[in-house]
């Protein structure tokens, strides 16, 4: 660990799942200098347990499945030119798990830019008659990554610290953080118990589980059905995850049953093909931030009691615009990714470095300030 008597950190980071991690890498080779912060270690969450595929996401027309098309299509690039050796690029077999699914898919091969094509006579003969009678789109490249593998990657060059993050604080412009300061501050802890009155903020914590494993079964692509089984860059490794658990919390008391959950993973992926001679390898297990609306968060966080005591009447509805609110300085939030965080980590980090070293405002559709108006509503109608 880094020792902090030195000058301040231009950004300090807390949360070193995939989104700190790139922001980090990023903003690094921006030029500026970076303290990353963990209380567990990188990757130890539900980044470490992500089954990291680089896929796109099967949605219908709207503001998700632009900013999604986009971030596939940068995240391809990312991955594939800077860590090549803990990317491996397939094709990838996305199945219909419902009637609704399939009405999406249906919906995304006839809009789609991106290429695909029909699925192959020997990836045809793997498949469950369930499998094969969805509906399905085949994608001619996708890729899944090393999860920890590219965390730690991109992190070999910057100033990690391994600590619990209390509390910090804003004085003579600098944001202190333990013994650490800096000038810019950045909040990647996911659905981790937030360290700020910013409960406005709205996230969901998913349970994901994925398992490592040997198999007779040669599996030829990447497959999404009701989850997803996938080669890794581990030669002769399968993994087979999902984020599947919506009802399970680290912090409800109760140990995750992961023998149940190992259990469920492998049912389900019997429903889209036999798997022969299996060997449970490892188990991978974490928290993944979501938000409830489904779109990422990328932006300056609102002080809500500042806020409403220049607002008050935002309390009975009254609209003001957002960048009339007032904002904690130079702080950052980079959030609810879902079970798209590899995905969306590159196309949220470049927009990041674009906001703090370029000066660009950020997209107001990403900004967690979007929950604050009806929060501040319902919180009057509570009290």
């Amino acid at each position: 660990m880094p020792t902090s008597k030195t000058l301040p950190y231009d950004v300090i980071i807390i949360g070193a799942g995939i989104n700190g991690c790139c922001s980090a890498y990023t903003l690094h080779k921006a030029g500026l200098r970076v303290a990353l912060i963990d209380q567990e270690g990188i990757a130890s969450g539900g980044s470490g347990a992500a089954g990291a595929f680089i896929s796109p996401k099967i949605s219908k027309a709207g503001e998700l499945k632009e900013i999604m098309s986009e971030a596939h299509a940068e995240a391809l690039n990312f991955y594939a030119t800077h860590f090549p050796s803990l990317t491996l690029i397939k094709p990838l077999l996305h199945i219909a798990n419902s009637p609704k699914e399939g009405e999406k898919v249906e919906s995304f091969k006839h809009e789609t830019r991106i290429k695909h094509s029909n699925i192959p006579h020997k990836i045809q003969t793997l498949l469950s008659d369930e499998a094969l009678n969805a509906s399905s789109i085949y994608f001619d490249m996708g890729a899944v990554v090393d999860a920890q593998g590219v965390c730690k990657a991109m992190t070999e060059e910057i100033d990690f610290y391994l600590f619990k993050v209390e509390k910090f604080i804003h004085a003579d412009s600098l944001w202190h953080v333990g013994n650490l300061c800096g000038k810019h501050l950045i909040l990647s802890i996911g659905a981790y118990p937030k360290l700020l009155p910013i409960d406005y903020v709205g996230l969901r914590g998913i349970w994901g589980h994925r398992i490592d494993m040997e198999t007779s079964t040669h599996i030829p692509c990447i497959l999404h059905h009701h989850v997803s089984i996938s080669p890794t860059t581990k030669e002769g490794i399968v993994a087979i995850g999902a984020t599947h658990d919506v009802h399970y919390s680290p912090f409800s008391g109760k140990a995750y049953d992961a023998e149940q959950g190992r259990k469920i993973l492998l049912e389900k992926a019997s429903k889209t093909l036999k798997l022969n001679n299996i060997n449970i390898i490892s188990d991978y297990m974490g928290l993944r931030s979501g938000s409830n609306d489904y779109l990422p968060m990328l932006g300056s966080l609102v002080d809500a009691e500042a806020t409403l005591e220049k607002h008050p009447h935002m309390r009975h509805g009254q609209a003001v615009d957002p960048s009339d609110y007032i904002y904690y300085p130079n702080l950052t939030m980079i959030n609810g990714s879902g079970g798209y965080g590899f995905v969306l980590a590159p196309y949220l980090a470049k927009r990041l470095k674009e906001f703090i070293v370029d000066g660009r405002a950020t997209d107001p559709i990403l900004s967690p300030s979007r929950f604050f108006p009806r929060w501040a509503k319902r919180k009057n109608l509570q009290s």
